[in-house]
């Protein structure tokens, strides 16, 4: 009786699930920034500026903005990680203090801080090991890792109470975890594929879509219908989680948008990948498809937490 009056706060409601509005907007403020670090690495990525700071931490010898286009972007980019790092590690101490009645708050915290301690390193072996393809595909995967670990952070704190029985929500739950856990699996491989297409420039073994008509590198066709493959299982993948989740009557609103959100996501991104594949691979459209991708995955981990997560659906007032 004890523990469970402790979790009340004055106003009748349970503290552990009522953050400070200054938790709240620390880990929305993380997830933004960490969202914004993406997508500098892929421009760094589709522009090769990579190698624009040949040396780590500092580059080419250099603590501020000094030299090319390229190495100021690659700095630009060590700077801004810099920022999601302090912002990770605050978020997790200041989610020890506030949410300490919160087990998905705080662990989805220390993930979070997991991701920063593998990242960190991995962005020093991909400069040491000059972009070696496999260290740029590692790090992206790790990024998408910390996307996911400081929105699912975020969800935590932000959610809410949903009223009604909780074995209603288990059930729903339930009835989502093959769609979610398919499209999850798929995206994520999707994303790897798609950062491998681009770093052996297979973009432009296949200037048609959505089939090959021809190829400049056998190898590069492959990967292209490697990553075509997987864009159609997490496409078919994501209308079905829509779908249920549509058809679902203890989804709620936020739910359902989400849901909605995700699938048009996934839609304008293969836009931008038949763009692509079919004006010679510009600039600027790998790195919308990029930004575009990233998005989607940052769209379904959010939806994946609000349907997984505890007590989740309802953002909380104040």
């Amino acid at each position: 009786m004890q523990r469970t009056t402790s979790n009340l706060d004055a106003t009748g409601g349970n503290a552990a699930t009522r953050s400070p509005r200054a938790l709240r907007r620390l880990s929305v403020a993380t997830v933004v920034v960490t969202y914004a670090l993406v997508v500098l690495g892929d421009t760094v990525r589709v522009t090769e500026s990579g190698m624009g700071c040949r040396s780590w931490p500092l580059c080419n010898g250099n603590l501020g903005l000094v030299g090319n286009y390229h190495a100021m972007l690659e700095q630009s980019h060590r700077y801004l990680a810099t920022a999601v790092t302090a912002l990770v590690v605050i978020t997790y101490l200041v989610a020890r203090r506030e949410a300490r009645h919160d087990r998905s708050v705080r662990a989805a915290a220390l993930a979070s801080i997991v991701m920063i301690v593998i990242q960190v390193p991995l962005g020093a072996i991909t400069v040491l090991a000059h972009n070696a393809g496999w260290t740029v595909a590692v790090h992206l995967a790790g990024a998408w890792l910390l996307v996911a670990a400081t929105t699912i952070t975020m969800v935590a704190v932000v959610r809410g109470t949903r009223s009604g029985s909780p074995a209603l929500d288990s059930e729903m739950a339930r009835a989502l975890t093959t769609p979610l856990g398919v499209s999850l699996v798929a995206m994520f491989m999707l994303g790897v594929a798609g950062m491998v297409v681009l770093h052996d420039k297979a973009s432009l073994s296949c200037p048609s879509w959505p089939f090959c008509s021809g190829s400049v590198r056998s190898t590069g066709m492959v990967l292209q219908y490697i990553h075509r493959f997987m864009a159609l299982v997490a496409g078919v993948a994501l209308v079905w989680l829509t779908v249920r989740t549509w058809r679902l009557e203890r989804a709620t609103a936020l739910e359902r948008n989400l849901a909605g959100v995700t699938l048009g996501l996934l839609l304008i991104t293969a836009g931008f990948g038949a763009i692509v594949a079919t004006t010679g691979a510009p600039e600027y459209a790998q790195d919308l498809h990029l930004a575009l991708a990233s998005g989607l995955w940052l769209s379904l981990v959010a939806l994946a937490g609000y349907i997984t997560l505890p007590g989740a659906g309802a953002v909380v007032d104040g």
